[in-house]
C-alpha cells in the first residue's frame, strides 16, 4: 500500500476558518508529535474547527461531524468559497442584524447563505462560542467585535485543502465506515465531565453522554483489532482512564482560552493511543 503523510507546503498556512470550543489549534503541534509518521487515509469524525486536520494536511482524508450546519459549511467552502465570501461581505456587524440572522433557521436557507450565516455568527457572537438549545437554535448573545469575518486567502486555501477530502455527517460510528489497516484516526469527542455527560448541547441539539463515551471506547477497541492506528483526546478523569486502561495514556498540558475564569484555563488533558 502506498504510504502518504503531508501535503506540499502550499497548504502549510491553512488555519481554521471558525473558532470552536475545545479546538486544538494551540495544541496541534504537540499532539501531532505523537501521531504515526505515515499512514494511508486520515479520518477525523469529530472535526469541529479542524485544527488538527489543517495542521496535519493529509493528502487523503475523511472528515465528519454530527453538526449538520457545520458539515454544510465545510461542503459549501469546498464547492465554491467565493459564493460564501460574497454573502459574508453583505452581512452587517451590528446587534439588530445579528439577532435577525441568529433567529433565521439555517435549514430554510440555500447552501451558501447557510454557510455564510454559520461563519458570521461564529465571528460576531460572544467569545466565538457555538451553542444551540434543545430545538437546535443558535442562542449565543451578540459579541460586538470589530473584526473581519474571514481571510479571503485562507478561505481559498481551505477550499483547496478540502478538494481531496470526503466530508460526512452523522454519528461517529457511521463516519468511520471504511477505515482499515494502514489508516489513521484522530478522535476529539466532546470531553467527559463530572456528572456523566459532556456539554454536547453547545454544538448540537443532542448530548454526548456516558454511554456514548463507552460506545466510543468499544469502537476504538474494534479499530485496534483491525490494525487501524488511532489517537484520542479526552478529559483527564478516572472514568476515561478506566475505559482506555489497555492503551497508552499520555498527559498533555493544555489551555482553555474560552474559559471565563482565567485561573481555570491551564489544565492537563489526555491523549490516548493504540500504538
Amino acid at each position: 500500500m502506498e504510504q502518504v503523510t503531508l501535503l506540499e507546503n502550499e497548504y502549510s498556512t491553512v488555519k481554521p476558518f471558525i473558532k470552536w470550543a475545545g479546538g486544538k489549534q494551540a495544541l496541534a503541534e504537540k499532539l501531532i508529535q505523537h501521531f504515526p509518521s505515515d499512514f494511508h487515509t486520515y479520518y477525523e469524525p469529530f472535526i469541529g474547527g479542524g485544527s488538527i486536520f489543517f495542521s496535519l494536511s493529509p493528502k487523503r482524508a475523511v472528515i465528519a461531524d454530527y453538526n449538520s450546519w457545520l458539515v454544510d459549511t465545510y461542503n459549501a467552502i469546498k464547492k465554491d468559497w467565493i459564493k460564501v465570501a460574497e454573502i459574508l461581505d453583505t452581512l452587517p456587524n451590528n446587534k439588530e442584524d445579528y439577532l435577525e440572522i441568529r433567529a433565521t433557521l439555517p435549514e430554510t436557507l440555500p447552501t451558501y447563505k447557510r454557510a455564510a450565516h454559520f461563519i458570521y455568527l461564529n465571528k460576531t457572537c460572544f467569545r466565538g462560542l457555538f451553542r444551540v438549545n434543545r430545538k437546535g437554535m443558535f442562542n449565543v448573545p451578540y459579541g460586538a467585535y470589530d473584526r473581519r469575518y474571514y481571510d479571503p486567502e485562507n478561505l481559498r486555501q481551505t477550499s483547496l485543502r478540502l478538494r481531496n477530502t470526503e466530508i460526512r455527517q452523522g454519528d461517529f460510528e457511521l463516519n468511520l465506515y471504511g477505515a482499515k489497516k494502514g489508516d489513521f484516526v484522530y478522535l476529539d469527542p466532546p470531553y467527559y465531565k463530572l456528572g456523566g455527560h459532556s456539554d454536547f448541547n453547545r454544538y448540537t441539539d443532542q448530548q454526548f453522554r456516558e454511554n456514548d463515551q463507552i460506545r466510543l471506547a468499544a469502537l476504538c477497541s474494534e479499530l485496534d483489532t483491525q490494525g487501524v492506528k488511532w489517537a484520542l483526546s479526552n478529559s483527564n478523569t478516572d472514568f476515561i482512564k478506566r475505559l482506555y486502561n489497555f492503551f497508552n495514556i499520555h498527559e498533555i498540558d493544555a489551555r482553555r482560552e474560552i474559559n471565563l475564569n482565567s485561573s481555570n484555563r491551564n489544565i492537563k488533558e489526555l491523549l490516548i493511543t493504540n500504538y
